[in-house]
């Protein structure tokens, strides 16, 4: 056991799969206890929600890597203090805004942003900092939201609200924990040049997660504009699925992030991007072979429309595990701009197509924006880390001797 925790590949991939299955075991709660339509509701929100996470958190987590290989352990507490100031700001905002306005559904946007807001900062240090310690935490956290799924829908009234009191109550024990854990002390005092540092390097990082994660969930907002709660619902059974599986090569990049911010780590970047590509392509065979099964199995019947537009969807799993794992490198080396204007090409290739094909095809016709949206970006990041580290593209499809003989050891290990 020791070697596993010791081992951060390792480690970090049974940590996702656990996390996997947990997420699919919470995905049954929600969807059987909401049904098609109050599940199309819920993602709508949600969606929101994480679109005004990334755009208000200013991006401030994404220049911990770079400010960390630039002023090494001192950063962390100021970092600490600098989110917790941010926090409080927004609450306080938030909760003057939910009395004046005085709406259940903007109440729950404008009170829950916040919250993970600051879970989503904390949790991206404790990556940095220790990245088997942040992995126990949220294997931990997430047995902690199954159960207040389960106790939801055996115990309570169809509503989607009881799904967000369960987010909120999650993440209150995320932050809860990671302050325990780290020990973090508020100080009075906030460092306000490492704020405007922050700020400034992470308005393109985070410009580039709200791109990337617009590039995932904008197809739902906009499905709202021309279908009903339902084929929404439907629509975000495949997404979510695909969210699952992505988090398997995002066990890679959360190994990747913690070590490009200490050097460029080229060969661990060409090992998980071959790593995941097989593995990617198991997956989609096995969906397009056993999807409507699973489905019907997880879900339950009313769910099986979902099955063409999962299959589409998980077409795109491949172009983005390039991103994935070269987008690490680019933030640590400063190239958040570079990152930026690749992601806007395809976000709005993403969106045009959307309105285009959607009125066409519904949402097959948001399942194929998506693919292609995924397929550009994923291109365009691999053709310039291949350029700029004269990198053949055998070298990310073939696994050669040396990496053979490393993965084995990492196992071994």
């Amino acid at each position: 056991m020791k070697k596993i925790f010791s081992n951060q590949y390792i480690f970090s991939i049974l940590t996702k799969v656990l996390i996997v299955f947990l997420g699919i075991l919470s995905s049954v709660f929600i969807n059987r206890y909401l049904g098609p339509t109050l599940k199309g509701e819920y993602s709508y929100i949600l969606n929101i929600i994480n679109i005004a996470v990334l755009v208000l958190n200013l991006g401030i987590y994404q220049s911990y890597p770079y400010f960390k290989r630039k002023y090494g352990e001192i950063i962390k507490s100021e970092y600490f203090n600098v989110v917790t100031v941010q926090f409080a700001i927004y609450m306080i905002i938030a909760i003057i805004l939910s009395v004046i306005i005085s709406n259940i559904q903007l109440t729950v946007i404008l009170t829950l942003t916040p919250l993970m807001i600051y879970a989503k900062q904390l949790n991206f240090i404790a990556l940095v900092e220790d990245i088997n310690l942040r992995n126990k935490l949220n294997i931990g956290n997430q047995f902690f939201y199954i159960i207040l799924l389960f106790i939801i829908y055996s115990f309570m009234p169809t509503s989607i609200f009881w799904v967000f009191i369960a987010l909120y109550t999650k993440d209150i024990f995320i932050i809860a924990r990671l302050i325990h854990k780290y020990k973090f002390n508020i100080k009075i005092k906030l460092n306000n040049k490492l704020l405007f540092e922050t700020i400034k390097y992470g308005i393109f990082p985070m410009l580039s997660a709200l791109l990337i994660t617009m590039n995932y969930n904008i197809d739902i907002i906009i499905l709202r504009f021309f279908v009903d709660f339902k084929n929404i619902g439907y629509y975000s059974v495949g997404v979510s699925l695909a969210n699952q599986v992505w988090l398997i090569p995002d066990a890679f990049k959360d190994v990747l992030f913690s070590k490009t911010s200490r050097s460029d780590a080229i060969d661990d970047i060409k090992m998980s991007i071959k790593v995941n590509l097989y593995i990617s392509i198991f997956i989609i065979l096995s969906i397009a072979l056993l999807g409507k099964p699973i489905i019907q199995i997880l879900y339950g019947s009313e769910y099986l429309p979902a099955y063409s537009i999962t299959v589409i969807i998980f077409g795109g799993l491949i172009p983005m595990i390039f991103y994935k794992m070269i987008i690490s490198l680019f933030n640590a080396r400063g190239k958040q701009k570079l990152s930026f204007w690749i992601l806007l090409l395809s976000v709005l290739i993403n969106v045009v197509m959307n309105f285009i094909l959607i009125p066409l095809y519904g949402n097959i016709g948001a399942a194929i924006s998506s693919v292609v949206s995924y397929s550009v970006c994923g291109v365009v990041f691999t053709y310039i880390f291949m350029k700029e580290y004269n990198i053949k593209v055998c070298e990310l499809l073939l696994v050669d001797k040396v990496e053979f003989n490393r993965i084995k050891e990492l196992i071994k290990k």
